[in-house]
């Protein structure tokens, strides 16, 4: 499922806020992937080309991206070549948003059935999703075959990072998993406050007594 964008219409800037910095055209740099998910991948998962620019490459479409700059990584997934870009405020319109994949619909299935105890059936669109990835190349990306729960959780969650990535699931997959201290505790998140955001002040006041702030806020 696409939000799709008319280049002839739209005022979108979703690509533009993101795209590579430094470059004629470029964009700003915000929303970058992290270290620790260009760590997560497998050796060899070609998902990790497919999901971020590195300083110094060169795109399939021939932009050059530069070797310095603010950022070591940028979004694949938003990216727009630059022989498409158009000028003003609406750089990289053409760009589609995604906001369900079918892969997400099959790691949903996955996680379910391996937390209700049916690590079987788990295993079934885990698999799916790999052997996707996979794309017949046998020397990358084993099948998953533990039927440990607390293993097989890790795999799946693991997965979901690596699949879905850059596609704005990750903080809410990890908040509703329990970890946001574990993942996010050093970058200063803290349990019982940062799992939801603070009403508007203005909104409490407006329900007269019915809404009270959030903890820790």
């Amino acid at each position: 499922m696409l939000i799709p964008n008319n280049p002839a219409a739209s005022n979108s800037q979703y690509s533009q806020v993101q795209g590579v910095r430094g470059s004629t055209g470029g964009g700003w740099g915000f929303n970058v992937p992290s270290a620790t998910l260009a760590a997560a991948y497998e050796t060899g998962d070609p998902r990790r080309d497919a999901t971020i620019i590195f300083r110094g490459e060169t795109t399939p479409e021939g932009d050059v991206i530069p070797a310095s700059g603010d950022n070591p990584m940028y979004n694949q997934k938003s990216y727009v070549p630059f022989s498409l870009y158009v000028s003003g405020f609406n750089e990289g319109c053409q760009q589609d948003k995604i906001v369900l994949r079918y892969a997400d619909v099959l790691l949903m299935n996955a996680e379910a059935n391996n937390e209700l105890g049916n690590a079987a059936a788990a295993l079934i669109p885990l698999e799916m999703v790999r052997a996707r990835a996979r794309a017949g190349n046998a020397a990358i990306l084993p099948k998953i075959t533990t039927t440990d729960q607390g293993a097989l959780r890790t795999a799946i969650y693991n997965e979901r990072h690596v699949e879905l990535a850059m596609e704005f699931d990750r903080y809410f997959d990890v908040i509703r998993q329990g970890r946001g201290t574990a993942v996010f505790g050093s970058r200063g998140w803290k349990a019982g406050k940062n799992e939801v955001w603070p009403i508007p002040q203005n909104e409490i006041d407006l329900s007269a007594g019915t809404l009270t702030q959030n903890a820790g806020y």
